[in-house]
């Protein structure tokens, strides 16, 4: 019997690959038997990443997603594509009134506006076959709230409600649209380094029954909705939160 997870044969592009989440999906991809093409901001990690793929094949394309976005550089160098994983995101623990500008005006480009605009052009240049499936990482922050995560969460609700929209109008190309949810889990965000203090992180893991998640954790569900497992799912959105929001 064919695994229906495995992806011989597909190209599937993966944005924010130089590190965490994107990157783990890369390597999944590839030891699946999928090509990868990857994107992100640093050449040097790009590179890291590629050489971590199984299989031959893989590209990479760096850059600052806005930019490469509304250049039209990326619709330009792809091409054709099976999946697209959409993992660049940002985020920055503000209280809403220290919010300005280019605070809010940063995260939406990233968490939204490029992935929304990116998707557009792939549409528009027909870069998706008739069968892909495209692939948001939102975040648990979308149904839940936290004080300082106002406009991270504002970003990712609105690409889910985004991909429910899309998941209807490619729906006759037998496109799928599908958003993952998940909740904290162990990348540079949660370093020792990152934006959250780590007695703030012992205390955000007992929310977590099951503790936090894995990079890898997050790439296989990913890897779930790309492949054939999923192939009647459309428009639906997979929480993964380790417990979080049980109650």
């Amino acid at each position: 019997m064919e695994n229906p997870f495995s992806l011989p044969g597909r190209r599937i592009l993966v944005t924010g690959a130089s590190s965490g989440i994107g990157r783990e999906c890369c390597v999944r991809i590839a030891a699946m038997g999928g090509t990868v093409v990857a994107t992100g901001r640093s050449e040097e990690r790009l590179g890291q990443t590629l050489g971590l793929l199984a299989g031959l094949g893989h590209l990479s394309i760096a850059g600052d997603l806005w930019e490469l976005v509304t250049s039209g550089r990326m619709a330009a160098f792809l091409p054709e594509l099976d999946g697209v994983v959409h993992c660049a995101g940002i985020t920055k623990i503000v209280p809403v009134k220290l919010l300005n500008e280019a605070t809010v005006r940063d995260i939406m480009r990233t968490n939204y506006e490029s992935p929304v605009l990116l998707t557009q052009q792939l549409l528009k240049h027909r870069r998706l076959r008739a069968g892909a499936s495209v692939v948001f990482i939102a975040s648990v922050a979308a149904r839940i709230a936290n004080k300082g995560n106002s406009v991270y969460a504002g970003s990712k609700g609105a690409l889910c409600a985004f991909a429910r929209v899309l998941a209807l109008e490619v729906a006759p190309q037998k496109i799928r649209v599908n958003t993952l949810c998940p909740g904290l889990v162990r990348t540079a965000f949660t370093a020792a380094d990152g934006p959250i203090s780590g007695s703030m992180l012992v205390e955000y893991e007992k929310l977590y029954p099951l503790g936090f998640g894995e990079a890898a954790d997050v790439a296989n569900g990913a890897l779930y909705f790309l492949s054939d497992a999923s192939r009647w799912l459309t428009g639906s959105e997979l929480l993964m939160d380790g417990g979080l929001t049980i109650a």
